[in-house]
């Protein structure tokens, strides 16, 4: 998965939240999920930590670091769904 947008008219009501764990559930194995750490993303911050926290019951590692395509500080979530659902 590379890109996860919901359109604003559906935001907050739980879509993109059933979404991502549905995608979780179809492959199992080692997920990184990777989000812009800059201010203006902190509603995507927010959401992704709800979201795999939820779907880990919080089973997850959380790091800031910079990725390879050296596109800045990235928010990265790491788990494993090998045992999940």
């Amino acid at each position: 998965m590379h890109e996860f947008f919901l359109l604003q008219p559906y935001r907050g009501m739980g879509i993109a939240e059933q979404a991502a764990a549905t995608i979780f559930a179809m492959f199992k194995g080692n997920w990184e999920i990777f989000t812009n750490l800059g201010e203006k993303n902190k509603v995507g911050q927010h959401f992704w930590r709800k979201t795999v926290a939820n779907y880990t019951q919080g089973l997850y590692e959380e790091e800031v670091a910079v990725t390879a395509d050296a596109d800045g500080l990235k928010l990265i979530f790491r788990f494993s769904n090998h045992r999940l659902d």
